[in-house]
């Protein structure tokens, strides 16, 4: 078992080596909490991201572990980007599951789509974790990878370790009763590199229609491995998590609670989907954080205000015309 805790408390904050346009709203900060996570088992492997909403829980996208884990599975997390890294895995098995998905998600099914989040229990002082030094090459022990990192030119990886002691972002949930329009531009972090990028929406043109279950604008970058990460508010403030970019040739069909098709969206990389922290998927986090019986802090559930996001009386062919009707989507099935 590493005891590295005490060390982490006398490291200070430093700065992220971040890449994004000029002029940007957003701080090194608003990304300490993100980590590139693996999630493999005996037969495939799948590459997300995961956001840390509390020091033993992490977040991410329902369909980032399902099938993956639906018996056992490893979700390895890589802690650091840059030079230095701390990885670290995370065995889940159905006697002792560490990797958690609503009930009511179903991986395959358009519908289920709203629901698309997961948790990952995640203790890191009960971790063993691989050090590695990427400059050299080079394995450290847990001794060296400390004095490493408070040399000067590792501030971003300091910044980085000193947030596992203490995370915990705003969750903003989204009202189900009527439109939003985002008052603020967006950011997705991409771990994909030698550090943190991130992509900045530039404009607040992103809207949660109740019968998408999910927040639809145009794609400012989103791409392939970058499910599950959160999306952040300028400050920090999590609205959600990747799901979707429509790369895919087929179209992506919505459906009402009562299972009746809705909206249609035709392939298009311009569109962005991310789903939201509805109230559903707040009573599933909520719930299982609590059925672990740990003390300490509970997720920062903070209900959308007017100034994140206002009432809107937009539809969704009036913000998007490329997206199809229920009429459209009925008469298409019938033509099949």
């Amino acid at each position: 078992m590493k005891k590295w805790t005490g060390a982490l408390a006398v490291l200070f904050m430093g700065c992220f080596p971040l890449f994004a346009a000029e002029d940007t709203p957003f701080a090194a900060e608003d990304f300490a909490n993100q980590s590139m996570i693996m999630v493999q088992n005996d037969r495939d492997s799948k590459r997300c991201q995961a956001v840390r909403i509390l020091p033993n829980w992490y977040m991410t996208a329902a369909h980032c572990v399902r099938p993956y884990c639906n018996k056992e599975c490893t979700v390895t997390f890589t802690l650091l980007q840059g030079p230095l890294q701390a990885l670290a895995d995370v065995s889940h098995t159905s006697l002792h599951p560490m990797v958690f998905t609503p009930r009511q998600y179903h991986i395959g099914e358009a519908k289920n789509i709203r629901y698309d989040v997961a948790l990952i229990h995640f203790v890191p002082q009960e971790q063993d974790y691989f050090f590695y030094d990427a400059r050299n090459k080079k394995v450290l022990d847990e001794q060296s990878f400390l004095k490493m990192l408070q040399l000067s030119q590792y501030s971003d990886q300091r910044s980085q370790w000193q947030t596992l002691a203490s995370s915990r972002p705003k969750l903003l949930v989204t009202p189900d009763t009527y439109t939003r329009h985002v008052q603020y531009p967006l950011a997705v972090p991409d771990l994909r590199a030698d550090g943190i990028f991130f992509h900045d929406s530039k404009l607040p043109d992103f809207y949660y229609f109740k019968e998408l279950r999910h927040y639809m604008g145009s794609n400012f970058g989103v791409e392939r491995g970058m499910s599950g990460s959160a999306v952040v508010l300028p400050g920090g403030a999590v609205i959600g998590v990747v799901s979707a970019s429509l790369n895919s040739q087929s179209r992506l069909v919505f459906y009402n609670e009562k299972d009746q098709p809705v909206r249609s969206v035709p392939y298009s990389a311009d569109y962005f989907l991310f789903t939201p922290l509805s109230q559903t998927n707040m009573s599933f986090i909520r719930a299982t954080v609590s059925s672990a019986h740990e003390p300490g802090p509970k997720p920062h559930f903070v209900y959308i205000s007017s100034d994140e996001a206002e009432k809107s009386d937009a539809t969704v062919q009036s913000a998007f015309p490329g997206v199809l009707s229920a009429q459209d989507v009925l008469t298409s099935q019938e033509t099949k």
